[in-house]
């Protein structure tokens, strides 16, 4: 039996969820704090740059993935009055503004920060792992500063380059970069770390940054040991004479594992201190494809640190460094890194960046408002289980209300989670 329907004009908006993120927004004074980095970035007209800025974050929670999609929101009056709004801005006028954005790399790294700075204060953290990584952004076209470099996912295609900083403790971006596609991911690491560094290892406890094997170098762990509190794990490229050192180690394994480990040390770090270098030896897979003249059957993992462990202690910890790579995958998928793209590569990298400033709203509400099992949902579970809502503005006795079905959350959950939103 078919059921009639009937297309009706209504001020209800499917994006109710959306009101979690503006009194997020609201709490965190996102705006002020945005006036205050960026400063005068142009002359407020009908739309303020902060108020863009936080319409495009909801655009893409909601899913968007091109700057188009803005203009889905043009027939929900209600999502625009959430963010205070009349109306919502052209994409032109949206290319205005991430132009002089991009333009401002310490301007954007700087809120970037001090939102991070506002998370740790709130949580009271003091002890924190940073994980550093880097991807390839495979794009279609002649886009500006999209060249062939390294690209493993699409070999030969143009690409920009996205580093990044996330906080492995309250999953937040701390940092990112966008360059070009033939740059390595390694060019500028130590002025990409120095600046955030030199702020929270003031405020830190302890800093623990994990990195892979393509950013080892000297350099950038001698200013490393220079913080007399941070500590690093850093994946060691096997050059000739370490292949040969491994192999003549004296190895032992822990609570019957397979995989065995050694380590030794050399003083060759920051006025002598001692680098301690771990091994961790594991049989190859059977199948796998052996040199003619492999010298034996296993296959070994480096890592480098400053701190003196077991080595199955810093390979455990080592290993979560994994994670990030989920957070790429999330960026990508989610987040809609590398599918907001611009032919001007000043509105590429602010895009980049306000994609990774999206993930970082999503984990401070997750690290606040979150408990329990939904402290692990991502971001395509929260758009069904928190972010499709109806709602509806409604006045009362002289009040403006909010109206919001969250059926899928539940009255009681949904009030403990704005509860802690609103606790200072």
């Amino acid at each position: 039996m078919k059921v009639k329907y009937e297309i009706v004009k209504t001020k209800a908006t499917p994006f109710g969820g959306l009101y979690v993120v503006t009194e997020l927004l609201a709490q965190l004074s996102f705006h002020r704090l945005f006036d205050s980095t960026f400063k005068k970035l142009r002359k407020v007209r009908q739309y303020a740059p902060s108020q863009n800025i936080a319409l495009l974050m909801a655009m893409i929670i909601e899913g968007g993935e091109r700057l188009s999609d803005i203009e889905r929101f043009s027939c929900d009056q209600t999502v625009c009055e959430l963010f205070d709004m009349p109306s919502v801005p052209t994409d032109t006028s949206l290319r205005d503004d991430m132009q002089l954005i991009g333009q401002q790399n310490t301007a954007r790294a700087e809120l970037l920060l001090r939102l991070n700075e506002e998370l740790f204060d709130k949580l009271n953290t003091r002890s924190i792992t940073v994980d550093i990584d880097g991807t390839a952004l495979p794009v279609d076209g002649r886009q500006e500063g999209a060249k062939k470099g390294y690209c493993p996912t699409e070999q030969g295609s143009r690409c920009f380059q996205s580093i990044k900083a996330v906080c492995d403790t309250t999953e937040t971006v701390i940092a990112e970069k966008t360059m070009s596609g033939d740059s390595h991911c390694a060019n500028g690491i130590i002025d990409f770390i120095k600046p955030w560094l030199d702020r929270l290892s003031n405020k830190m406890d302890h800093i623990k940054l994990r990195l892979d094997t393509g950013f080892y170098s000297d350099a950038l762990m001698r200013v490393l040991e220079s913080y007399p509190n941070v500590t690093y794990e850093i994946g060691v490229p096997q050059h000739k004479w370490l292949q040969d050192k491994v192999r003549r180690l004296n190895y032992r394994s822990y609570y019957r594992s397979s995989r065995q480990y050694a380590s030794w040390a050399y003083g060759e770090g920051l006025n002598g201190a001692f680098r301690y270098y771990y091994v961790e030896r594991s049989n190859k897979q059977p199948g796998a494809q052996f040199e003619l003249f492999d010298p034996d059957h296993y296959s070994y993992r480096v890592v480098i640190s400053n701190v003196e462990r077991r080595p199955n202690v810093i390979f455990a910890s080592y290993n979560k460094r994994a994670r990030v790579e989920k957070h790429i995958e999330e960026l990508k998928n989610q987040y809609a890194l590398g599918k907001l793209v611009s032919g001007c590569f000043d509105i590429t990298k602010a895009l980049c960046w306000l994609s990774h400033l999206t993930f970082t709203i999503i984990g401070i509400l997750r690290s606040i408002a979150f408990r329990r099992k939904t402290k692990r949902y991502r971001l395509k579970r929260l758009r069904f289980i928190l972010f499709s809502a109806a709602g509806w503005f409604v006045e009362h006795a002289r009040q403006r209300i909010f109206k919001i079905g969250v059926a899928r959350v539940g009255p009681y959950q949904f009030d403990a989670l704005m509860q802690r939103i609103w606790a200072r």
